[in-house]
C-alpha cells in the first residue's frame, strides 16, 4: 500500500510540475481558483439575501408608481 501512495504522490507533483510549467497554463489555474472562491462565497451570501427585506416584498411593488420599489 506504501508503494502505491508513493507512485500516486510521485504522480501527482508531475502533473503539477506540468501544468504549472507555462505562464498560460498557470493563468488558467489561477483563474478557475478564483472562479471556484467566487461560487463559493455567492453560496455563502444565498441565505443572507433571502433574509434581506430592504427589498419591497409587500404588494406595492405590483404598483408602477411605487418608488422605492423600482
Amino acid at each position: 500500500m506504501t508503494r502505491r501512495r508513493l507512485v500516486t504522490g510521485i504522480a501527482v507533483c508531475a502533473l503539477v510540475a506540468a501544468t504549472l510549467a507555462t505562464s498560460t497554463r498557470r493563468a488558467v489555474v489561477l483563474a478557475s481558483l478564483v472562479h471556484v472562491v467566487e461560487v463559493g462565497a455567492r453560496i455563502l451570501r444565498l441565505p443572507y439575501q433571502f433574509l434581506d427585506h430592504s427589498k419591497c416584498f409587500t404588494l406595492d411593488r405590483l404598483n408602477p408608481t411605487c418608488p422605492q420599489c423600482l
